[in-house]
C-alpha cells in the first residue's frame, strides 16, 4: 500500500470518530518525526547555523559552538520521542551540553535573553519542519488541525520546561561567578588602594579597567535596599545613572562593599574635568535613595587611589552629619571641612570656640551664620549675598553688623577660621553645635 493510498478523501472525513481520528494523528506524526531523524545531521547543522546567525555571541566562541551542536542533537531528538509519546515531557530535563551552554554564558556575561532567544528560535524552526511535513502527509483536515495542535502544544511545553530549568542553572551559575570575580576584583582594588606593588596588565586585565587615565571616585550608599534585586544590581544602576546623566561613555569599574555601600571610578579617558552643567542639573534631580560622594579628576594609578580617599573623605563628613537630605555632593565643595571632621570632638569644641554665641543650634542663628558663609562666599559684597539669599542689601548690612555684635568683633578678622568654623556647621549640623 503506498502512502496516498492511506489518505482519505473529503467526503470520507466526516465519517472519522474520535478514536480513528486519534489514531491517525499518532500515525501522521509517527511518520513525520521518523522523517526527521531520517536528516539528523542535517537538521542539527540548520539548527546551529540559524542560531549562530540569529544571535551573535554565539558566532566567535568555539566552547559555545561545541555545546549548542551537541546540545542540538540531543533537543531534537528528544524532541522526536516526545512527539511519538515514546518519553513524558515531566520525565525530561536538560541535557548536559544544556547545562554546559547556560554556564558558559553565565561565565562571559553573555544575556539570558540570548538563551531565551535560542530555544524560541529553535521552537519555531522544529514545528516549521513539522508542520511542512504534515501539509504532505494528510489530507484529512480534522486530523491535520489535531496533529498541528498537538505537535506545536508539545513542542512548546517541552521548550518551555527546559528554558525555566536552564534560567535557574544559569542564574546559578552567574551568582557563583559574580562571587568569585568579585572577590578576586576586591583583592586587586585593596592592593592598588593600599600601595601594594601590583602587575600592572593582569591587575586591568582582571578589573576590565585602564589606569593610564583620568579617573573620578564616588562613594554610593543608601539604608533602602528593599525592593531592589541584589546589592551588585542596586550600585550598578546608581553609577551607571550617574556616568550617564554626566555624558560619559565607559563603564564604571564597581565593588559593593555590602549591601548598603559601594565605591566606583568612573572612567574619563582624557578628560581632565567634568562638564559641571551637567553635574548641576544632575544633582538637581538626584532623588536618591542612594547618596553619592564625588572626587575630584585624578589620573593615572595614582589618582585613582586619591580620588577614591577624596570621596571617602566626603562620605565621612555627611555621615557625621545628622543632617539629611543629601543627593550628590562633591569633595571640592565641603573643601577644608574633610580634614577637620575626624575627631568630631575636638572639632565641636573649635567650633563652639570660633563661632561663639553663632554656635548653638538654633533656627535664629542658623539664619545668621547662611548669611554670614554667603557673604565670605560672594567676597563679603552686601549686594552680591542679598542678590544670592533674595534679600534686601539693607538686611544683609543689619544680619551682618548682628553677627558682629554677638562675635565682639569684625568678620574680617580671623575670617579664614570664622569660614571653616561655618562649612563645618553647615555640613554637620547639630553634630557640631551646642543645644540650644
Amino acid at each position: 500500500m503506498t502512502e496516498a493510498s492511506m489518505y482519505l478523501s473529503t467526503a470520507d472525513q466526516e465519517s472519522i470518530n474520535p478514536v480513528d481520528r486519534d489514531l491517525q494523528v499518532a500515525n501522521v506524526i509517527s511518520r513525520i518525526t521518523a522523517a526527521e531523524l531520517d536528516q539528523l545531521d542535517e537538521r542539527v547543522g540548520a539548527i546551529v547555523e540559524h542560531l549562530v546567525t540569529e544571535i551573535e555571541s554565539f558566532a566567535t566562541d568555539q566552547p559555545i559552538l561545541d555545546q549548542l551542536n551537541a546540545g542540538a542533537t540531543h533537543n531534537f531528538s528528544i524532541t522526536m520521542a516526545i512527539l511519538r509519546h515514546d518519553i513524558e515531557i515531566e520525565q525530561v530535563g536538560p541535557s548536559e551540553p544544556a547545562i554546559e551552554l547556560a554556564r558558559l554564558m553565565a561565565e562571559q556575561d553573555i544575556p539570558i535573553t540570548d538563551l531565551e532567544h535560542a530555544y524560541r528560535l529553535y521552537q519555531e524552526t522544529v514545528v516549521r519542519w513539522c508542520l511542512q511535513g504534515l501539509s504532505v502527509r494528510s489530507r484529512n483536515a480534522a486530523v491535520t488541525a489535531q496533529a498541528a495542535l498537538e505537535i506545536s502544544a508539545l513542542v512548546s511545553a517541552h521548550m518551555n520546561l527546559i528554558a525555566q530549568q536552564l534560567l535557574t542553572t544559569y542564574e546559578s551559575a552567574r551568582d557563583a561567578w559574580r562571587l568569585r570575580r568579585t572577590a578576586t576584583r576586591s583583592a586587586r582594588i585593596k592592593d592598588v588602594l593600599a600601595g601594594r606593588a601590583i602587575d600592572l596588565a593582569p591587575t586591568e586585565e582582571i578589573l576590565g579597567y585602564h589606569f593610564d587615565q583620568y579617573h573620578l571616585g564616588i562613594i554610593m550608599w543608601t539604608d533602602d535596599t528593599e525592593g531592589t534585586p541584589s546589592a551588585i544590581a542596586h550600585f550598578e544602576a546608581a553609577a551607571s545613572t550617574f556616568t550617564d546623566r554626566l555624558g560619559i561613555n565607559g563603564h564604571p569599574l564597581l565593588e559593593a562593599r555590602d549591601a548598603h555601600m559601594a565605591r566606583a571610578w568612573i572612567p574619563l579617558g582624557r578628560r581632565n574635568g567634568l562638564d559641571h552643567t551637567r553635574l548641576d542639573a544632575m544633582r538637581g534631580s538626584w532623588t536618591g535613595p542612594v547618596v553619592v560622594t564625588v572626587g575630584n579628576a585624578r589620573h593615572g594609578l595614582d589618582g585613582f587611589v586619591r580620588t577614591h580617599a577624596e570621596a571617602d573623605s566626603a562620605r565621612a563628613v555627611l555621615q557625621a552629619s545628622e543632617a539629611s537630605g543629601f543627593g550628590v555632593v562633591c569633595a571640592k565643595e565641603l573643601g577644608a571641612v574633610t580634614l577637620l571632621c575626624s575627631d568630631l570632638s575636638s572639632t565641636r569644641a573649635w567650633v563652639a570656640e570660633t563661632l561663639g554665641p553663632l554656635a548653638s543650634d538654633s533656627a535664629a542663628l542658623a539664619q545668621l551664620r547662611s548669611t554670614l558663609r554667603e557673604f565670605f562666599r560672594t567676597g563679603c559684597s552686601y549686594a552680591a549675598t542679598a542678590e544670592s539669599l533674595h534679600m534686601h542689601k539693607n538686611s544683609v548690612v543689619y544680619r551682618i553688623r548682628k553677627i558682629e555684635e554677638q562675635l565682639g568683633r569684625s568678620v574680617r578678622e580671623h575670617r579664614l577660621d570664622l569660614e571653616n568654623a561655618l562649612e563645618l556647621a553647615f555640613w554637620l549640623g547639630s553634630a557640631v553645635l551646642r543645644q540650644a
